[in-house]
């Protein structure tokens, strides 16, 4: 026999599901519950397709709230007509991600706006064309700009434009061009192209070439395997190998020769220098030279007057020099 469920279990559980469930709804929404949240609003003058309420927004990329409403601003407070989108930012996140303790965001986000903070659009996804809000620091510092909102309700913050309509209507652009292409001509010219390469195929004699192909193969297979070649290799390798011995030898001697011819150079230079010295015109030896030409010339002249004497006296030889004077 089944034992019964107990109805005061079931009770139990019960009442154990449901203060689980309190509990965690309670710890899970506190922080929401408890956090501060205000409300900004920015007009744009472009397109905010792609951008839904629930939308991020984010401060340098990091997400500190979300779009609330999105509007076609018309209010008499407006003064040009646009876009205005309201977004909620949780004021303690802002200040935990900045690492900023200011005490009136009101007068921080002032400072923010004049150094250049801007609202723009951006891609979630340039596939899905889902859009976001960025915060970031577009306007140079001190950058004039107008406020449109007349409210106190929202602090605004100034849009910047961020070039998606531009690079909408580039692609829009572009696509148009594209269906201007006769993609059927191009077709059909490639289809031209392949007809005529198929029949220029077809009049190649692939077995004629496939044929002398390997006949050629096959001439150099015997030519490989024959013996006299073989042989005539072996014998222009040997012929090699002996040149390139000759060559080395050669190289050797004209080292060799190259050396000698060096000293031998050296030696006529030496030469040369010595025989220069020697004619130069103060050299002691040319000055030697001269007093002996000097001398030899006075000593023919000595002989020459001596032989003359001789020719005149032939006997003086005999009874020598005559001293004797005529009285």
């Amino acid at each position: 026999m089944k034992n019964k469920i107990s109805p005061a279990a079931i009770g139990m559980f019960v009442m154990a599901a449901s203060i689980i469930a309190v509990a965690a709804v309670m710890v899970f929404g506190a922080a929401k519950f408890f956090s501060r949240t205000e409300n900004f609003i920015s007009f744009f003058s472009e397109s905010v397709n792609g951008l839904d309420v629930g939308a991020p927004l984010k401060y340098k990329g990091v997400k500190i709230g979300k779009v609330e409403g999105i509007f076609i601003s018309s209010s008499k407070n407006i003064k040009e007509s646009s876009v205005s989108v309201v977004y909620s930012i949780d004021i303690d996140q802002l200040r935990r991600k900045t690492g900023t303790d200011f005490k009136d965001y009101s007068d921080w986000m002032d400072e923010q706006i004049a150094e250049g903070l801007r609202a723009k659009l951006n891609y979630q996804s340039i596939v899905t064309g889902m859009l976001y809000i960025e915060l970031d620091f577009i306007a140079d510092k001190g950058e004039k700009y107008d406020l449109k909102y007349g409210g106190t309700r929202f602090k605004e913050i100034p849009a910047a434009k961020s070039g998606l309509s531009e690079l909408a209507k580039g692609f829009e652009k572009t696509m148009a061009d594209v269906a201007k292409i006769d993609f059927a001509a191009i077709g059909q010219n490639v289809h031209s192209a392949i007809v005529k390469v198929n029949e220029k195929l077809d009049g190649i004699d692939a077995k004629a070439i496939s044929d002398s192909a390997v006949s050629a193969l096959k001439g150099v297979d015997e030519l490989a395997r024959n013996k006299d070649v073989a042989e005539s290799i072996k014998k222009l390798d040997a012929l090699l190998s002996d040149s390139d011995a000759l060559v080395n030898d050669a190289r050797a001697e004209l080292k060799k020769f190259s050396a000698s011819g060096t000293s031998i150079m050296a030696r006529l230079d030496e030469v040369l220098r010595n025989v220069n010295s020697v004619v130069a015109p103060q050299s002691p030896f040319r000055y030697q030279i001269a007093v002996l030409l000097k001398t030899m010339n006075e000593s023919m002249s000595y002989i020459s007057n001596f032989t003359d004497y001789l020719q005149r006296n032939p006997n003086s030889l005999l009874r020598g020099k005559d001293n004797s004077k005529r009285k």
